[in-house]
């Protein structure tokens, strides 16, 4: 019985997804506007993901919703050639019910405010509310992203941090050396200020290498089904009091022929000292993998996670997620659709389900 409940839910998500795409508008188009001596310009973007989930909850249940994973929205500002703003707003969950049947009735708020001046290649200064990036996975753009989701260990340092999906004020150097091959981001922020807001500042550091197609944005890039070739070795630092996380990632893109081969992995090793009691010892890591089929432009992905606790194994969890990319506008449109397994140590497992619908502009 329960299991024709599942079935009858499952193809309840299938059919919206795919009369979200049928009703569609095409993609493609950008909101762009310049001043007469083209000095100056404005762009105006959004990014929705409207998703349908089943997921395993106590007693046997299954919860189930239909919400807006995001609901962002994007404004871009140039003046000359030097100064830009990036800003955006998110209201995550918008629409999905808690363990008590509450509806989340939006929390609309800046997640992202980044003054840059670009000097040169080598040197640009990012100021504002901006994402230290402590592992390739968390500074990925929520657009291009290989799984449905992030990992679900790629940001454990946020909450305890007092950050907003891992972002934080502050000041960060970016720069790209080596012919734009070699990226280095050394920042200052805010972190937990702790009573009087008498707390040492938090400090980040990251190195990248990029051995073919350089990456010089504020976020990485997630698959481009076959466009680019890359190959990314990076490190990273973070430290505030006697808290600190360090990682190390690679991330691959092949193209093969009209397809394309995309691989990530990381490895975060985090310690909240006694600044952040609530972040024990525990190491993460994050696998994943996907093939682009260009005929077809579908895209097979698999990603497996895992947290390690360093004291005890009590709260030790594995995650693996497969599923596959439909992207028939790219990543302005695609629906994607993903089952997980959550085995976490000594409790129930738990099964996920989840077909996301995205709309991207930008």
């Amino acid at each position: 019985m329960q299991a024709n409940r599942r079935a009858r839910w499952w193809w309840r998500l299938l059919g919206a997804g795919l009369g979200l795409w049928l009703g569609a508008a095409p993609g493609g188009a950008q909101l762009v506007w310049k001043s007469g001596d083209e000095t100056a310009s404005v762009k105006l973007g959004l990014l929705a993901q409207l998703q349908g989930e089943t997921v395993g909850a106590a007693g046997g249940e299954q919860a189930r919703n239909l919400f807006l994973r995001r609901a962002r929205l994007m404004l871009g500002f140039t003046f000359g050639e030097r100064l830009s703003v990036f800003v955006e707003t998110d209201s995550p969950n918008l629409g999905k019910a808690d363990a008590a049947g509450t509806k989340n009735a939006g929390d609309l708020y800046l997640q992202d405010v980044v003054v840059t001046w670009r000097f040169a290649d080598a040197l640009h200064l990012d100021g504002g509310l901006l994402l230290p990036v402590t592992s390739y996975n968390h500074g990925q753009s929520a657009a291009s992203l290989l799984a449905a989701d992030y990992g679900p260990y790629s940001f454990l340092e946020s909450a305890p941090l007092e950050a907003r999906v891992g972002r934080d004020y502050g000041l960060q150097a970016r720069g790209y050396l080596a012919d734009r091959h070699l990226e280095y981001r050394v920042g200052v922020f805010q972190g937990r200020r702790g009573p009087g807001a008498a707390n040492g500042l938090r400090t980040t550091a990251r190195l990248m290498y990029s051995f073919f197609t350089p990456q010089t944005g504020l976020f990485y890039r997630g698959t481009s089904f076959g466009r680019t070739k890359t190959v990314a070795i990076g490190a990273s630092w973070d430290a505030q009091e006697s808290f600190s996380s360090r990682g190390a990632d690679l991330f691959v893109e092949l193209p093969l022929g009209g397809d394309g081969l995309t691989l990530q992995a990381d490895a975060v090793r985090y310690d909240g000292g006694r600044f952040l009691a609530g972040l024990p010892p525990q190491e993460t890591l994050l696998l994943e993998a996907g093939y682009y089929f260009g005929t077809a432009r579908l895209q097979p992905f698999a990603q497996y996670a895992r947290r390690d606790f360093v004291r005890s194994a009590a709260g030790d969890e594995k995650r693996l997620a497969a599923g596959c990319g439909w992207y028939f506008r790219g990543h302005e449109q695609n629906l994607k659709v993903s089952f997980a397994r959550v085995e976490p140590a000594g409790g129930p497992r738990r099964d996920e389900i989840v077909l996301q619908w995205q709309l991207f502009a930008f």
